[in-house]
C-alpha cells in the first residue's frame, strides 16, 4: 500500500469516529418515549364506626396503573398522553357529577360525587399538546397548551404521584374523605379538567432554577367531560426558585358549574405554598401550603386547609446493596370545610417509613391517625402500605 494511502486511511477512520457522538446526539422527529407507573396498596383501619363512608376495614387494591407517552413532533411541538387502567371493570358509558351529602362525623359535609365509566375500565388522565412560540435556546419560553391536564392549583396536588413520600395526598381509601385535598377537590379546584393555558418559563440561572407563570381557562366540569353552560373556569399560578433549594408559589382559581338551577354559580379559591428540595433526592424534602376557598354549594361557605410534609432521604453507601435508600417522612393535614361552623374540622397525621429498592421502586408503610373536632367523634387509626414502581 502506498505511504500516502496508509496515512489517509487512519485519518479518515479517526474523523469518522469523532463524528459518531455528534450524529448520535441529533434528534430524529417525531420522537416518542413510553413510561409508566404501577402502585399497589393495602390498608387496615379501625373504621367500623364509619363503615358507610369508608368501606371495609382492610383492602388490597391497585391505586394507579398507567402508561404514559411523551413525544415531540419537532422542536416546538410536544404532546403527552396518559391512559389509566386502575378502575377495573366499568358498567356504563357516561360521566356525571353532582353534589351529595357525605355520611361523616362532620356536620353538613357536602362533596361532589363524580361517576366515571368507559369501555374496559380505561380512562384518560392527561392528554395535551404544547406549542412553544419561542426558540428552544432562548432563556424565556412562551408556551401554549390545549387539552386535558391538572388545574394549576395546589403545589401538593401538582407534585407527581410517581413517588409520594406520604403515599396519598388526601385521606385515601379507608378513611373519611374530609381532608384538605378532598374538600378542595370536591369544590372543583383540583385534579383534571379540559381547557387551554398559556405559560411563561424563565431560566433564572445556569443551575436550572426557574420562574413559571401559568394562566388557563377550563370547562370546569372535570376529567373528560364537556361543558354544560356558557361559563368557563379560570386558573392562575406563579412559582419561582428563590434561594438554593427553596421554591415559593401561589394559585388563584375561579370555578364555575351548575348548582341546583343556578347555571351562573361560581366559587373561588387561593393558596400559598413553599417547597424545599425535590422528592427522592438525598437529604431533606419539605412542602407546606395553606388553602382558602368557597365550597361548591349554595351560599358558598368558606373552607380552609393546611398541609405540610417533610421527608429525609438517606442513601445507602454500599453499591451492591438491594436497599438503595431509606426515607422517613411525616405529614400533617388540617381541614375545615366550613369556617362559620364549629367542631366540623378534621386532622390527619401520617408517619411513613419508605424503603427504596432503586430510584424507581419503593415500598412504604405508614401509621395514620384521623381525628375529628365533632363532639364524641371517634378517631380512626391504622396502617397503610404501598409498593410502587415507575419505569
Amino acid at each position: 500500500m502506498p505511504s500516502n494511502v496508509r496515512r489517509i486511511v487512519p485519518l479518515a477512520a479517526t474523523l469518522a469516529l469523532a463524528g459518531i457522538p455528534h450524529l448520535a446526539a441529533q434528534t430524529t422527529y417525531p420522537s416518542v418515549k413510553i413510561t409508566g407507573r404501577l402502585q399497589e396498596q393495602f390498608y387496615y383501619f379501625g373504621n367500623s364506626d364509619y363503615a358507610a363512608s369508608t368501606g371495609p376495614q382492610s383492602n388490597f387494591f391497585t391505586r394507579r396503573a398507567r402508561i404514559e407517552a411523551r413525544g415531540q413532533i419537532n422542536e416546538y411541538i410536544t404532546f403527552y398522553l396518559q391512559p389509566s387502567f386502575e378502575n377495573g371493570r366499568s358498567v356504563s358509558g357516561s360521566t356525571s357529577c353532582s353534589p351529595v351529602v357525605v355520611d361523616t362525623p362532620l356536620p353538613d359535609t357536602v362533596s361532589v360525587n363524580c361517576s366515571f365509566s368507559g369501555t374496559g375500565g380505561v380512562r384518560v388522565r392527561d392528554a395535551w399538546i404544547d406549542v412553544r412560540l419561542t426558540k428552544p435556546e432562548t432563556r424565556t419560553a412562551f408556551i401554549v397548551r390545549a387539552g386535558q391536564e391538572k388545574r394549576p392549583f395546589s403545589r401538593y396536588e401538582l407534585t407527581s404521584s410517581n413517588n409520594l413520600p406520604s403515599i396519598e395526598r388526601g385521606a385515601g381509601k379507608g378513611l373519611i374523605g374530609s381532608q384538605s385535598n378532598d374538600i378542595f377537590g370536591s369544590a372543583g379546584f383540583l385534579s383534571h379538567d379540559v381547557g387551554a393555558h398559556a405559560r411563561v418559563e424563565h431560566k433564572l440561572d445556569a443551575a436550572g432554577r426557574m420562574a413559571i407563570v401559568t394562566a388557563g381557562v377550563y370547562n370546569g366540569r372535570g376529567e373528560s367531560v364537556s361543558d354544560n353552560n356558557n361559563a368557563k373556569s379560570f386558573g392562575f399560578r406563579a412559582s419561582a426558585d428563590v434561594y438554593r433549594k427553596l421554591s415559593l408559589g401561589g394559585s388563584l382559581f375561579s370555578h364555575d358549574q351548575i348548582v341546583g338551577t343556578d347555571s351562573a354559580f361560581r366559587n373561588t379559591a387561593w393558596d400559598v405554598d413553599a417547597q424545599w428540595g425535590k422528592v427522592g433526592e438525598p437529604g431533606l424534602f419539605a412542602l407546606a401550603e395553606y388553602l382558602s376557598g368557597e365550597r361548591a354549594v349554595p351560599g358558598t361557605p368558606r373552607m380552609t386547609g393546611f398541609q405540610a410534609l417533610a421527608a429525609y432521604n438517606i442513601r445507602m453507601q454500599s453499591p451492591t446493596s438491594w436497599l438503595y435508600a431509606i426515607e422517613p417522612s411525616l405529614r400533617v393535614d388540617v381541614a375545615d370545610p366550613d369556617t362559620d361552623v364549629d367542631d366540623n374540622g378534621s386532622t390527619l397525621v401520617t408517619a411513613t417509613l419508605g424503603f427504596y429498592a432503586s430510584s424507581r421502586a419503593q415500598f412504604r408503610v405508614a401509621f395514620e391517625s384521623q381525628s375529628f373536632q365533632a363532639p364524641g367523634a371517634k378517631r380512626i387509626t391504622g396502617v397503610r402500605s404501598a409498593l410502587t414502581v415507575n419505569f
